[in-house]
């Protein structure tokens, strides 16, 4: 019997196109000509030193395991990050790098470890840099799908084995490898059902411990920086609807909100545009949010004109994107809404990286839209409100959707971490706020 614990596991795990050479779009491509980071500084280090590094063999192919500089990284982010360390411990376990799996990928490198809490393999953290060693990615697998829990059990089984019980987990063992053989699926939508990402947005590859080498240190050479954000939340909206790629792109979605069926666009720091997106006819994912600060769509002439629970949820995971290098990137997180009526909402994340990391299930998301359309019908009920938050026709007013998005949001346990911004026709932006009374009121942005 192999004394090497030698195991295979079909792993599915859903992976941007922005790491593989073989699915790359011409989007991604393009961007690539736009932008050069630079390499992790661990990752650059350890291939240029490859040449005097011991290699192990595995068959008749040459194999070099990139253990060492996943788990500097890992460490060095927890150190210099106490507080999320804190929380993930707390919630997940902690990462056991004495148990991992083989490096997979030929271009791509990928490595898997488990998540130790209470003695038991609680979860397994799966770390993925791509070809350029310019952007690592992390996702933390845990739920009870019959792929994850075949994981978890066979990193459990080698946990309890005689081997690792009799050295009491040390010292690290290169003989004591989990190889998973990684299928890759160029995109996987629909609800949360294979994988459970608290740190990363589910199908984003970016937030918790992602990032390039402002987050992990770089290898030197050059680097292209995002312009300088304005500090002024009146300023940054000003700056978003003025610029003429955006604002072209928000008038496709104005046209759009009349035809019914949500599209939506997500755009760079500098206003550079994703391709658009379809959604469905009242909701619109904006999927893999890296590299975007935040994103526009559409609502539908049935539809509520006002930013939804789903909304809400989808502005936390371009929180969770924004480089971790500093605090306040999150705060550069938006997401802006158009509908047919002539409303326009933009709300901006206003709460620290820890208030990001708050995640929703499905059934949580379908419970606040039920409340968010029964608030709705409530407010534009006569005979409970009058005409206070309804128009002549009936249709609800600018006071009824803002009322209708603050009481979301504290239905969501948001409250205070979002703000609301209402762009006129004009272009004048004027910020949302509630009074005493906790009724919406208006000022506008000098």
């Amino acid at each position: 019997m192999n004394k090497k614990f030698i195991l295979r596991l079909l792993l599915l795990v859903t992976v941007s196109l922005f790491f593989f050479n073989s699915c790359r779009t011409d989007e991604v491509t393009q961007e690539e000509k736009r932008t050069e980071r630079e390499k992790i500084e661990a990752f650059s280090r350890f291939e240029n030193n490859l040449a005097s590094q011991k290699k192990s063999q595995k068959g008749s192919s040459e194999y070099i395991s990139y253990h060492e500089p996943f788990k500097e990284i890992i460490q060095t982010f927890m150190k210099n990050n106490p507080s999320y360390s804190k929380r993930f411990n707390d919630d997940v376990g902690e990462i056991y790098f004495n148990l991992r799996s083989i490096t997979y990928g030929e271009t791509t490198k990928g490595i898997a470890y488990p998540i130790i809490k209470d003695g038991s393999v609680n979860a397994v953290l799966v770390g993925l840099v791509n070809p350029k060693r310019d952007w690592v990615n992390f996702i933390v697998l845990k739920n009870n799908s019959p792929e994850v829990q075949s994981i978890i059990t066979n990193f459990q089984n080698v946990y309890n084995s005689s081997s690792i019980v009799s050295r009491g987990g040390q010292p690290e063992q290169t003989e004591d490898i989990l190889p998973i053989i990684i299928t890759v699926y160029g995109d996987i939508t629909g609800p949360v059902n294979h994988y459970y990402q608290p740190y990363v947005d589910y199908g984003s590859n970016g937030g918790g411990m992602s990032g390039g080498s402002e987050t992990y240190g770089g290898a030197g050479g050059s680097q292209t920086q995002n312009p300088q954000d304005p500090k002024n939340p009146c300023e940054k909206t000003t700056g978003i609807i003025t610029n003429a790629t955006v604002k072209a792109k928000i008038d496709e979605l104005k046209a759009q909100s009349t035809l019914g069926g949500e599209k939506g666009v997500k755009f760079k720091v500098d206003g550079t545009p994703s391709e658009t997106i379809s959604g469905l006819a009242h909701s619109v994912n904006f999927k893999d949010k890296t590299g975007y600060a935040g994103g526009y769509h559409n609502h539908t002439p049935t539809g509520i004109p006002m930013l939804s629970p789903n909304d809400i949820d989808q502005l936390l995971g371009f929180a969770r994107a924004q480089p971790t290098s500093n605090p306040a990137n999150v705060n550069n997180a938006y997401v802006g809404m158009v509908a047919p009526n002539g409303m326009h909402y933009v709300i901006w994340f206003n709460g620290t990286y820890q208030d990001a990391v708050k995640t929703f299930s499905q059934e949580d998301i379908n419970n606040y839209k039920t409340d968010y359309i029964e608030l709705e019908s409530n407010l534009t009920d006569e005979a409970k409100n009058g005409m206070t938050y309804m128009n002549g026709d009936g249709s609800i007013n600018h006071l009824g959707v803002e009322k209708l998005f603050f009481e979301t949001l504290k239905n969501m346990g948001l409250a205070g971490k979002v703000n609301l911004q209402r762009i006129e026709s004009d272009g004048t932006v004027k910020i949302i706020e509630l009074n005493s009374s906790n009724q919406p009121i208006s000022t506008t942005c000098s």
